[in-house]
């Protein structure tokens, strides 16, 4: 259940900004196993005088367009798969438009009881049938 935040410049319009968060999604689905209905993304926009990113470290070129990704997701996957990641987001935002340079990624792990999904339980109390009370049954 990876949650992926994307900040991108006010100046994108909405349908390049959804193109980019479908690359994101779609290379989360083809690469990392991820459920395809399993979409959990924010967007954020900035004024480019609020978004500080270098223009060439490490030895790009980035333009206006420079977006950052970052994604949360439950750690276990490998460094061939988050590599794989990694192109597959970039190869299908240039073909949405965007530079390959323009797309800058995090990636952040952790457990699954670092997640609750609702109702204050954890991650993996989802899973587990819960326990009434007989109180709770009348």
């Amino acid at each position: 259940m990876p949650l992926a935040r994307l900040s991108v410049p006010v100046h994108l319009s909405p349908a390049r900004i959804r193109a980019l968060a479908d690359a994101v999604h779609e290379g989360l689905v083809e690469t990392c196993g991820v459920p395809p209905n399993d979409r959990f993304q924010l967007v954020s926009t900035y004024p480019r005088e609020m978004m500080f990113i270098d223009p060439t470290f490490p030895d790009v070129a980035r333009t206006p367009d420079a977006s950052i990704i970052e994604i949360l997701f439950l750690e276990g996957r490998t460094i061939d798969q988050k590599k794989n990641l990694f192109r597959r987001i970039a190869d299908r935002a240039v073909r949405a438009g965007f530079s390959g340079d323009d797309v800058m990624i995090a990636l952040s792990e952790n457990a699954p009881v670092d997640w609750s999904l609702g109702r204050g339980r954890a991650f993996g109390d989802h899973h587990a049938p819960v326990a009434t009370s007989p109180a709770s049954t009348r």
